[in-house]
């Protein structure tokens, strides 16, 4: 699954979303401030392009991301408790684009975490559609079926429930949307999807399971978040959860695990210094250039 986002083509806008207070299970603390809707594309240099487009540098940093690799860390995958996955009857049952659909499943999503008792489908609709325009030409759906926000809200609680389990895991820690990925050199910053505390969250809605470019992606994080550690101590990512709440499917795994499994016995400083000669080099940065 060679994809962009969690759901093969798009992928979370900027906001400031922050749960605060202690771990409870409906996350009703969660709070939106100065949040708007991004109209922009990304650039083809943000973190999630580069980890897409330049494969060249996964292959020389982390040559054993294989196949095998892939499916021994799909293996360690989790269903969450009192969640079901979504039947593909009901997802075949929508007229929407499945792109569209899921987006709008997790913006509906957010609105539950931001403690809302009832889903508001226009506004769902609108920042799924600003989501989607980052990358292409969306247009507004005319209204969505029952089938369509059947689907949504199952994703969408799916969403909560398998957050607040990660949450309740981790004590006191906040629940923050779109937590800040640096940039280094050319390479923009970005966000990714969810973050509690050191551990970085990213969905997926596809009918399968994680693949490669997603693990590229999350490593791409840490790498930059390490990146930004050692110059500017910043806290250092230690755990990637890739969730997936049509599947009712995690996988959650310290980085230290994943990068000593694809690294090729380099230490952390030794695969630092070799991205930071990559990026350096020219042409890797013409090629980000002209994507």
């Amino acid at each position: 699954m060679a994809t962009l986002g969690r759901f093969g083509t798009v992928c979370l806008m900027p906001g400031d979303w922050v749960l605060s207070g202690k771990a409870n299970q409906r996350l009703h603390l969660f709070t939106l401030a100065g949040w708007k809707m991004a109209t922009e594309r990304h650039p083809a240099n943000d973190p999630r392009s580069v980890a897409r487009d330049i494969p060249g540098i996964f292959d020389a940093l982390f040559p054993q991301l294989t196949p095998g690799v892939v499916a021994h860390f799909n293996r360690k995958s989790y269903a969450a408790a009192n969640c079901e996955p979504i039947p593909p009857d009901l997802v075949a049952a929508s007229n929407l684009q499945k792109a569209m659909l899921f987006e709008v499943a997790v913006a509906a999503g957010e609105q539950l975490i931001a403690g809302n008792d009832q889903v508001e489908w226009d506004i769902c609709l609108k920042v799924a559609v600003g989501r989607q325009r980052q990358h292409f030409d969306a247009k507004l759906p005319d209204v969505l079926g029952t089938a369509d926000k059947a689907v949504a809200q199952w994703v969408a609680r799916n969403l909560v429930a398998m957050l607040n389990q990660i949450k309740a895991t981790v004590g006191d820690e906040v629940l923050v949307r779109s937590p800040n990925i640096p940039g280094y050199q050319w390479i923009a910053s970005g966000v990714g999807d969810f973050s509690v505390g050191t551990r970085l969250i990213e969905v997926k809605c596809t009918n399968k399971h994680f693949s490669s470019s997603d693990y590229r992606q999350v490593v791409m994080y840490w790498l930059l978040g390490y990146a930004s550690s050692v110059e500017h101590g910043t806290p250092e990512w230690s755990h990637g959860i890739l969730m997936n709440p049509r599947l009712n499917c995690i996988v959650k795994l310290p980085f230290n695990e994943i990068i000593s499994g694809i690294g090729a016995g380099r230490s952390k400083v030794e695969l630092l210094e070799l991205f930071s000669s990559m990026v350096g080099d020219r042409s890797f940065h013409m090629v980000g250039s002209v994507r």
